[in-house]
């Protein structure tokens, strides 16, 4: 059938070069393209009422809804689903796509449905496969119970695993101990709990054979700054995350405070964000490179990367996660991240009590507080923490953590010696173990460097603490840390009077716990510590 203001002829050229543009992944040519199909259908009610003609059109509506999701035009994407179901409720292209859009805007349940429409039309493994998956995310978006213990024992490699994002009992706050706003729990919770899984708006990554390589780092801070701008174009909502963080400018008490909602995917009904207002336009770019400048997230290597080892090449990520960059930091912190694909797993690293703020890590915390410092001050602040204070002010040690770091910066002398003139110093003093825990965390690599040689524990083992020991309080200090566990985890192989096998095991999981959270079951963390052992005996054959 001819339809008005195409032949044809024409109609089959236009549908022909439409099928190119879909194989090359053209999205923005087939949109075109496609919607001159699509309006030639419109100029002509009689073409959609037959059947053969209805089909085109509802196929071309979801593949323009493809194109269109492809390139984060959700709500674009949502009307040409909707108008292609108007047509043909049951037609399971449309169905299919639509499921996909709101999968990605994290509308699981409604995604489920679509699919389960889906399935009762074209019956595949592939559309039973969706339902499940959507079942397991709105589960997941909901509770925050993760489970990559398959993962892990893969050896982090292979595709990421899905995950949903989730907010658990905290909210944001003003922070009296770091100004400005916090993170804070609303409830207490259990070291290894979930607080929050959120999707980044945007990463840079790379892969730098020097660590110096500035030019590349610069590469990758430019890729990164065009994806986040391109992503606040295309969608309002995003935009509106962004403008709730500070600009580094902004005086931190004038900020608002952001309604939780912002930040939660809402399940009972659909929002795509167009509705949101801001006070700034989505091209403000200026704001959104401040608000950059200051709220980015270094996004730390695998978490394998300490603890089963690394390939030799470093990677450079950076990314902005938008309810994470509301954390602040600490050099002893109650909470930690982990880095799964695009998404940041916040756990609880120690229990926290109910209005309690979470903070974590910005950087390494396992250096002694004048590296810490400079850390911040690159950062833009200066850590007032209790850790920092006690390091930077108390009169017992003072005097001597200068000389240490020195040695420790400058790599002289005999790190067994160092670590025993600091352990004989925090004695003497009688410094308390919560402070003995800080300053073991930092000087954690003249420690490391102990228990690494044979000869220096031979030397100096019976003047300090056994490793496990060691690390059991450093881990007190700073949270889970993957070098800390293995310390522990070769300590307590080796015994050295760190308690019964139970006792030992206990600890062992618990900083297990602070450092992976509860995403990594129990039965798989023990074969992840078995495999660890074996590399580290491996090794020394």
């Amino acid at each position: 059938m001819a339809t008005p203001g195409l032949d044809d002829d024409s109609l089959q050229q236009l549908r022909s070069r439409a099928t190119q543009l879909l194989l090359k992944e053209n999205w923005k040519e087939y949109i075109a393209v496609s919607s001159l199909i699509i309006e030639a259908f419109d100029a002509a009610a009689s073409a959609a009422a037959a059947c053969k003609d209805r089909r085109v059109l509802c196929s071309t509506l979801a593949h323009r809804a493809d194109a269109r999701a492809r390139l984060g035009d959700a709500p674009g994407a949502l009307a040409d689903c909707d108008a292609a179901l108007a047509a043909d409720p049951a037609h399971p292209g449309a169905l299919l796509s639509k499921g996909a859009v709101l999968r990605g805007l994290g509308r699981y349940a409604r995604a489920a449905e679509c699919f389960r429409a889906a399935l009762a039309v074209s019956v595949t493994d592939e559309v039973r496969e969706m339902v499940e998956q959507c079942k397991r995310l709105d589960a997941q978006a909901r509770s925050g119970a993760v489970d990559l213990s398959e993962w892990v024992l893969a050896g982090f490699s292979g595709k990421f695993p899905d995950l949903a994002e989730h907010v658990g009992p905290v909210e944001v706050r003003r922070s009296a101990a770091h100004g400005g706003r916090g993170v804070f729990a609303v409830k207490n919770i259990e070291a290894g709990a979930t607080l929050v899984i959120s999707k980044a708006v945007a990463i840079g990554r790379g892969v730098l054979p020097d660590a110096a390589d500035s030019a590349e780092k610069m590469v990758v801070w430019k890729d990164f700054v065009d994806k986040v701008l391109d992503a606040a174009e295309k969608c309002p909502r995003t935009a509106s995350l962004i403008y709730t963080l500070s600009t580094g400018e902004d005086p931190e008490d004038e900020l608002p405070v952001p309604d939780m909602a912002q930040f939660k995917q809402e399940t009972d009904e659909l929002n795509d964000g167009t509705a949101m207002a801001t006070d700034s336009a989505p091209n403000d770019v200026d704001k959104i490179l401040k608000v950059l400048d200051v709220n980015c997230l270094t996004e730390d290597a695998a978490p394998s990367a300490n603890l089963l080892g690394s390939n030799g090449v470093i990677n450079c990520g950076v990314g902005l996660w938008i309810l994470p960059a509301f954390i602040n930091h600490s050099c002893h912190p109650n909470a930690r991240r982990t880095h799964v694909g695009d998404h940041a797993i916040v756990h609880a690293s120690r229990d926290i009590k109910s209005g309690e703020e979470i903070t974590f890590a910005y950087f390494d915390v396992l250096t002694p507080v004048s590296k810490r410092r400079e850390a911040a001050r690159a950062w833009g602040f200066e850590c007032q923490c209790d850790r920092c204070r006690f390091e930077a002010g108390d009169a017992i040690v003072g005097q001597e953590l200068p000389k240490l770091e020195n040695e420790l910066a400058n790599g002289r002398g005999d790190m067994g010696a160092l670590v025993v003139r600091l352990e004989e110093k925090m004695r003497k003093s009688m410094v308390k173990e919560r402070r003995k825990a800080f300053l073991r965390a930092s000087f954690w690599s003249a420690y490391s460097a102990l228990f690494d040689s044979d000869k220096l524990v031979r030397k100096w083992g019976r003047r300090v603490p056994c490793e496990a020991a060691v690390a059991e309080s450093v881990a007190g200090a700073i949270g889970g840390d993957e070098s800390v566990l293995r310390a522990m985890l070769r300590g307590a192989n080796n015994g050295n009077g760190c308690g019964n096998r139970l006792e030992v095991e206990d600890k062992v999981v618990r900083i297990g716990r602070a450092t992976y959270g509860k995403v990594v079951k129990r039965q798989a963390m023990r074969a992840l510590f078995r495999l660890t052992l074996d590399a580290d005996n491996n090794k020394c054959l």
